[in-house]
């Protein structure tokens, strides 16, 4: 009876608690997932339920349990390396997956010219940064981040100063002389710029570089085009995403300069061999080396007390989400730098905001909108952004000396030494970084408004309009001072303070219409775009300066009193194109593009204003074909070839224009007139600078993709290049018109190598690109002699080839006698140089510079190369990215004149003992410190650009703090480099001889990711 009872009791008791579950509870779903290939199990695959923030991660041996709302719930499975795989639950209660292979999808979708496009169906040089790569690196300029990720894409990073380090992008060479060489930028479809874009914010990078993926871009495209795509919200619950990093960054490179005892010791032995007398006794240098008087004789290392340890904190922030219907993505970041030269510093906030909106089935609408503030300051009295003698950096070099110290013991700053107590034009480096000041601040607001409509399937029409608006004001002011020697005696001063305001403003328009078609009909895809578009664009610019302020505290110009100045200019560009481009695949396996835009520009004279730009392309994909069938090595190749032309509008304003210059005033009948008068002749008749560009690629996977070879060669020649022409001086006028006379060719080619694989919870992964690019002047217009400094133009050579004499060692005393005339008073220890000709053709026993210099170096390197290494292992990741450059050279010109600072290679100079040595004699200037093949040295360099090592907390953790991703990094850039070079960093543009640059950094960070 007791077991009768209480059987039914039981069934109706599970009856109700299945009933209940199934109606008010959670369906809790477990299962395995496991590699299609060798069926191990994957730890640490994503699960998420779609369209919610519920999930987990498999465990180590591939095994996961979930709770899931309902049996329609569809389980989204994602790890790296392998293919996404969505699986509805239904009324299954284990769920195994066995996730396929997919190193990097085929199927991946790339931002092109006004569209997307399959990965495995481009048939232009495309090229792709892996945000995920570079996200955590520390940088305040994103630009930074493309060095050495692509092949064929150069980026120099010349300075680190604090809001002023924008990197120099040049994409298969330069083209051009005299326009700008830089590669357009789009950003989320409006030409804006990459400095000012967050990290955090972008989506994807795509790099055009060939003709047949540019081409579509026109006259904006001759060097290249870099399309950014930022962050866009998806269907979901709220995503929060928190970043933060703070970085310690110093100088890559510290010149060893001498200690103040050794520095005396060479600044006698110089005096002495140039005739002169010794500036320090024995007992100064004593003095100095045993600190005894230090008001007069200091031990100063300059640098150091100049620079100091830099700190850079960014933090991001991010929500993003959405419903069906509409979707979000809002960013907020803000970075302060502290630079590490003083005097030097920056911050910037930003904001971003992207809304897309599904106003019904065919009409979908969206705005995009960003802005910034930013702000930075450098010294006034000598700049810390300039590449001359005026430059803070190089004034420690020239300008300083280790026997003043900083500060004297009464607090005041250090100018003299107590050997010459009268000199002036020392500069006491930390008051000038310290000492006034130049601010510059910048506001920028970036919208773009679109809409588009599908009248049909496949038929869409979308419009867009979009504006830029900047501000910018500098004020540099400087104050009166004193400068005073230990006594307190007033040696120098300036008594007359002064301000400058500087204004600018910019404004850009875009308005844009493009019409897509796309069409499959069974082995046949078709698409077609067809666009216009119309650009607006205007700079102001204000200068307003006075001096005399009654104090140092003032700093409005209407506080000033004397010598008022005031200028202003302004200039406007328009841009009309119309453009189309057609694809058409055949069985996904034979490809044809063709692209076409006919482009206005107001910066061309009426009867050229409009050029057409046409490119055309194809790829086979060979791996689909019958014959590779059954192959189990090669999982996809493609051959691609393509032919295009492109323009370049960056060539100036108004070049076609006769301008007139103002201030040329005139004396009539004793009264000034105000008149005007031509500085430079314009032509009428310039046309479009234009390159053509011959691209052959061949993609290849092997080994389920897990090997990655892509390789290009490519041939880039621009003509039509405007350069002006000598004229009699007779004319009257500075310069001559611009004439389309000039050709350059950019041959080359470019190889990039990957492999990525995983092996139960260790993955790993290696890559390496190289580039190799030949610049040669093909035609300048039967010029032979464009000589400007230590380069030269000459056809048959790169742009800016060194020029310079040839040396052949020292002079012995032997040797004199049957010395060819040089330059000064030769010795014994004079550098010797060849002679190579004469005004006959012949070496004539004279060295002079019409006759006996030629072709000595090239700017460019022979090579460009990276490589990175990969591996992650239960929440552990390491990566390690080397960038380097070899059979690059440089002139490096140090301790070549009896002023400033001397470093410890000095030392090695010659005398009767030491014959073999690394420095001339001292003395004879003008002879030894000529431009020659002497100071131009190799450059190449291999730096290890960044390692980054990083742990994420599994999921059980961050779980039970409501997170859904927990990361903390360390970051390492620019830690060690491998070169040759001494004294310099050798990643320094071609004008930098002596170090004037702000130099480039190496930093020390901490990070932390959040999600939410």
């Amino acid at each position: 009876m007791l077991t009768y009872f209480k059987t039914p009791h039981l069934l109706l008791m599970c009856l109700w608690l299945a009933f209940t579950t199934t109606a008010f509870a959670q369906t809790t779903v477990s299962g395995r997932v496991v590699s299609s290939e060798d069926q191990t199990g994957l730890p640490g695959v994503s699960i998420i339920v779609k369209g919610t923030s519920s999930g987990t991660t498999t465990n180590a041996d591939g095994d996961y349990t979930l709770a899931i709302p309902n049996g329609d719930a569809i389980l989204v499975f994602s790890f790296v390396g392998f293919r996404n795989q969505e699986v509805l639950v239904g009324s299954n209660t284990t769920v195994n997956v066995s996730l396929e292979t997919d190193i990097q999808s085929l199927q991946e979708v790339v931002v092109v010219g006004y569209g997307e496009q399959k990965k495995a169906n481009l048939t232009g040089a495309v090229a792709s940064v892996n945000v995920n790569d570079v996200k955590s690196i520390p940088v305040s300029n994103t630009a930074s981040l493309f060095q050495g990720r692509m092949p064929g894409v150069t980026v120099s990073n010349f300075s680190g100063q604090p809001g002023n380090d924008d990197p120099q992008i040049r994409i298969r060479g330069i083209g051009t002389f005299n326009s700008g060489a830089e590669p357009l930028v789009i950003v989320d479809g409006i030409q804006s710029q990459i400095n000012q874009v967050p990290v955090a914010d972008i989506e994807s990078i795509s790099v055009l570089k060939d003709a047949a993926s540019a081409a579509i871009y026109g006259v904006r495209a001759a060097n290249g085009v870099i399309i950014i795509t930022t962050k866009r919200g998806k269907e979901g619950q709220a995503r929060i995403n928190l970043n933060s990093n703070v970085a310690f960054q110093s100088p890559i490179m510290k010149p060893d300069f001498l200690d103040s005892w050794d520095w005396a010791t060479i600044r006698n032995e110089w005096n002495v061999a140039t005739g002169g007398t010794p500036t320090y006794t024995a007992e100064q240098i004593q003095a100095m080396r045993d600190g005894s008087d230090p008001d007069h004789f200091a031990n100063t290392d300059w640098w150091d007390e100049t620079f100091r340890t830099g700190i850079m904190q960014t933090y991001d922030a991010s929500i993003s989400g959405g419903s069906q219907n509409v979707k979000y993505m809002v960013s907020a970041q803000y970075m302060d730098q502290l630079g590490v030269l003083k005097g030097t510093d920056a911050n910037r906030t930003s904001v971003r905001a992207n809304i897309d909106i599904d106003a019904s089935k065919k009409l979908k609408v969206g705005l995009n909108l960003y802005g910034y503030d930013r702000k930075y300051n450098e010294p006034s009295l000598n700049s810390a952004s300039s590449n001359d003698d005026n430059s803070i950096v190089y004034s420690i070099r020239r300008f300083t000396q280790p026997t003043i110290p900083v500060r004297y013991a009464n607090g005041e700053f250090g100018f003299v030494d107590g050997a010459e107590p009268t000199r002036v034009g020392f500069r006491n480096t930390v008051w000038a970084a310290t000492t006034g000041f130049s601010e510059t601040q910048e506001s920028r607001l970036e919208g773009k408004l679109f809409a588009s409509y599908e009248f049909t399937e496949g038929l869409k029409f979308k419009t867009s309009v979009g504006a830029i608006n900047v501000s910018g004001v500098n004020s540099r002011f400087v104050p009166t001072y004193k400068q005073l020697n230990p006594e307190g005696v007033v040696i120098s001063q300036n008594v007359n303070n002064n301000l400058s305001n500087t204004n600018t403003t910019f404004k850009r328009q875009l308005l844009e219409n493009i019409l897509t078609y796309d069409k499959t009909i069974g082995q046949h895809a078709i698409n077609v775009l067809l666009g216009h578009t119309a650009q607006y664009e205007r700079n102001d610019y204000m200068y307003a300066y006075r001096q005399n302020f009654p104090n140092n505290n003032l700093h409005e110009l209407d506080a000033g009193s004397q010598n008022p100045q005031v200028a202003g200019n302004a200039y406007e560009v328009a841009l009309q194109s119309f453009f189309g481009r057609v694809n058409y695949i055949y069985n996904d396996k034979y490809l044809f593009e063709a692209n076409m835009r006919y482009d206005g520009s107001s910066r061309m004279p009426k009867s050229e204003r409009y050029g057409l730009f046409p490119s055309v392309s194809a790829g086979w994909v060979i791996s689909s074909e019958s014959f590779l069938a059954d192959n189990n090595v090669i999982s996809f190749m493609k051959l691609r070839a393509s032919w295009g032309q492109l323009g370049n509008q960056e060539i100036g304003n108004y070049a076609y224009t006769q301008n007139f210059a103002t201030g040329n005033n005139y004396l009539i009948g004793g009264i000034v007139s105000g008149g005007v008068a031509i500085n430079d002749l314009a032509n009428e008749n310039i046309t479009w600078e234009k390159t053509t560009i011959t691209d052959i690629g061949l993609d290849m996977n092997f080994l389920n993709d897990r090997l990655q070879i892509t390789a290009d060669y490519f041939n880039k020649k621009s003509s039509d290049i405007l350069i002006r022409l000598p004229i009699p001086g007779t004319l009257g006028v500075n310069n001559g018109p611009y004439q389309n006379v000039a050709a350059v060719d950019n041959k080359g080619w470019e190889l990039n190598i990957a492999y990525q694989d995983r092996k139960g919870d260790l993955g790993y992964s290696a890559s390496v690109n190289f580039s190799q690019v030949k610049n040669e002047i093909t035609d300048i217009a039967g010029l032979e002699n464009w000589i400007s400094g230590n380069t030269i133009n000459v056809v048959g050579q790169p742009i800016g080839a060194y020029y310079g004499y040839v040396a052949d060692g020292y002079y012995t005393e032997e040797e004199l006698a049957n010395a060819p005339t040089q330059f000064g008073t030769l010795r014994a220890g004079d550098i010797k140089y060849k002679d190579i000709s004469g005004p006959n053709g012949i070496p004539d026993g004279k060295i002079t510079a019409d006759y006996d210099r030629q072709i000595i170096g090239e700017p460019f390197p022979k090579l460009s190369y990276a490589f990175n290494l990969g591996a992650d292992y239960k929440g552990f990741d390491l990566s390690l990215f080397f960038q380097g450059v070899s059979g690059i050279e440089r002139f490096y010109w140090y301790n070549t004149e009896n002023v400033g600072q001397f470093t410890s290679s000095v030392l090695d100079h010659w005398t009767p003992t030491n014959t073999d040595a690394a420095y001339p004699r001292f003395g004879n200037n003008s002879n030894n410190f000529a431009m020659s093949s002497f100071w131009l040295r190799d450059a190449s360099y291999l730096r290890l650009k960044n390692v980054q090592l990083g742990y994420t907390f599994p999921k059980a953790w961050t779980e039970r703090l409501s997170m859904q991703n927990l990361r903390l990094y360390f970051t390492g850039t620019n830690l060690v480099t491998f070169t040759d070079v001494e004294e310099f960093d050798p990643e320094r543009p071609t004008g930098d001889e002596r170090n004037r640059a702000y130099p480039g950094l190496k930093s020390y960070s901490f990070g932390l990711n959040i999600t939410f």
